[in-house]
């Protein structure tokens, strides 16, 4: 391969690059960029030309990129930034901007926290948008890289060179149908033991997996929504051990599944009131020591100090209080789980 003539290299190619790599797509990243499909198909080719490779293949999930387009992307990324920083007055206009603020979290991150977040940025941010991407997966290179601006989950491990904030705490809870024998006494280690369990975990789409956490570059993500081994231990200590009825990757799923079939499951407190009379759910707190968990947000400490991400995370940090306080208007409102219980089971 030759050597690339930086001085006659089009530089609005790299931006298409950029949003290519991020999307996928020929068509959606004209339309990110306002661009028609055949302007950055033509694109494509013209960096195909000017950098020598193929960059990117067609296959049944898209335009998949080449070892080439992932070096290249990551550096593009990064000098877009700064960019993007050196031609700013180091002001954000929130009302003018037409940004789009990136973060990954899991199903229950969407349900909890994006409805407030993004009622929040319509308001003070019109032209902006919201883009939601999976956890876990490649997460930690897209917040180093820029493509994600703030990461949201539970986390076992942040290295260092993440910056991190706490946004609520969260419990577990069992939930298991009102109309289960079960459901009629107290919940007891035992009763437990008896009964199929559904299980909410995604270990099955990552082999990286270890005891349900995931390590992306150090970033360790926990995948298994359980509370950190408290009720297998428990478990153990009685020699009793549990039956696994149903794994499922969406713990969004969990409460109507539990609705209609003869399991319980441990799932967070916000979620099981949410839906315990829409479900006709009996909630039941675990009968065994079980530790709550933070739902945290990461971010990298050089591109997460930029005005936009700032702005955006102060945004985020309300949004997760209105969660914390069981706001009215927001879908996971925490009541009492004995109300719950009560209001089930007459």
């Amino acid at each position: 391969m030759g050597e690339v003539s930086f001085n006659s290299l089009d530089l609005n190619l790299l931006r298409i690059l950029d949003a290519l790599l991020e999307e996928r797509s020929a068509t959606r990243a004209g339309e990110r960029l306002g661009l028609s499909q055949s302007a950055v198909s033509h694109a494509l080719n013209r960096l195909r030309y000017a950098l020598g490779d193929e960059l990117f293949v067609r296959s049944a999930a898209g335009l998949q990129p080449t070892a080439r387009a992932v070096q290249i992307g990551a550096r593009v990324r990064q000098g877009l930034l700064h960019l993007q920083t050196a031609v700013t007055d180091g002001e954000f206009a929130p009302a003018t901007t037409d940004r789009q603020f990136v973060i990954a979290c899991s199903d229950y991150g969407s349900a909890a926290i994006v409805p407030g977040l993004t009622a929040r940025l319509r308001d003070r941010a019109p032209g902006a948008s919201l883009r939601v991407v999976p956890s876990h997966v490649g997460v930690a290179e897209a917040l180093q890289t820029g493509r994600v601006d703030l990461g949201i989950g539970s986390f076992a491990h942040i290295p260092d060179r993440f910056a991190s904030e706490d946004l609520f705490q969260e419990t577990l809870v069992w939930v298991l149908s009102a109309d289960h024998p079960a459901a009629r006494e107290p919940m007891t280690l035992e009763r437990l033991a008896e009964l199929p369990h559904l299980i909410i975990a995604l270990t099955g789409e990552d082999p990286r997996a270890v005891d349900g956490v995931v390590s992306d570059h150090g970033l360790e993500w926990r995948l298994i929504r359980d509370d950190a081994g408290a009720f297998q231990g428990a478990l153990s200590s009685r020699g009793l051990r549990r039956r696994i009825g149903l794994t499922v990757p969406h713990v969004l799923a969990a409460p109507r599944i539990v609705a209609r079939t003869d399991m319980a499951a441990l799932i967070p407190r916000r979620l099981a009131v949410a839906y315990a009379e829409r479900y006709r759910l009996r909630l039941f707190d675990p009968p065994y020591p079980s530790p709550p968990h933070a739902v945290t947000a990461v971010w990298d400490g050089g591109h997460g100090e930029q005005a936009p991400i700032a702005w955006f995370r102060r945004l985020l940090r309300e949004a997760a209080l209105e969660v914390a306080s069981g706001n009215r208007h927001n879908l996971f409102t925490v009541q009492s789980p004995g109300l719950a219980a009560a209001a089930n089971s007459s």
